[in-house]
């Protein structure tokens, strides 16, 4: 699986600004995280996460790790066959409409619906039976310039992003005119082809 590593972005940076900075070097640091950033804030950056279980009875599960407000692409509930369920749906009426189901009835059954609350997503119902789940999520980026986290598909994203905010860390006016429109157009693409989720390492 061929992934953006950082000694790629420096090269490329390297390049397009005429500078000369060394393979290790942690001065583009700043100008990945800021890409990797605007990546995550247009939901671009996608996790999943297979490690909770559910026992019957159980009523929540906690947000994966890097989970994204509102990032929710699929929580699938998968029986001791390995058959998978339909993906919950969540409730129109939110979290109070959850608390008002509960009131009126808690018992456990066929668990179809959730909300979310605390950094939890609440089943309704609560699970009538054992499971293993598979949440599949958007996600923010752990900021780690070291570990860029997806493959080559966002790979002229990452160019030219590190390139537009390094222009702009060193004041260079004429490569911020050249860089800012095509990290403008990059984006623009990457967005637009959003349902083809990009590629996550140890996700």
């Amino acid at each position: 699986m061929a992934v953006i590593v950082k000694a790629d972005i420096i090269t490329d940076v390297n390049e397009n600004l005429q500078l000369g900075l060394a393979a290790g070097s942690t001065d583009l640091d700043r100008a990945i995280i800021k890409t990797l950033t605007d990546m995550s804030n247009r939901g671009l950056l996608v996790g999943t996460d297979a490690t909770q279980t559910l026992v019957d009875g159980s009523t929540t599960l906690a947000y994966p790790t890097g989970f994204r407000k509102g990032g929710v692409i699929n929580i699938t509930l998968i029986d001791g066959s390995g058959v998978e369920k339909t993906p919950l749906i969540k409730l129109r009426g939110g979290h109070q409409e959850y608390r008002e189901l509960r009131h009126n009835d808690n018992t456990s059954g066929v668990t179809e619906e959730y909300s979310e609350f605390n950094k939890q997503f609440f089943l309704w119902r609560p699970a009538n039976q054992a499971y293993t789940t598979l949440i599949e999520y958007r996600k923010n980026h752990a900021k780690d310039a070291d570990s860029i986290e997806f493959e080559t598909e966002f790979e002229s994203l990452m160019f030219a992003g590190t390139t537009f905010w390094k222009a702009i860390a060193t004041k260079r006016t004429s490569s911020i005119a050249i860089w800012s429109p095509m990290y403008d157009r990059e984006m623009s693409a990457a967005v637009a082809n959003r349902n083809i989720q990009p590629g996550i390492v140890g996700g």
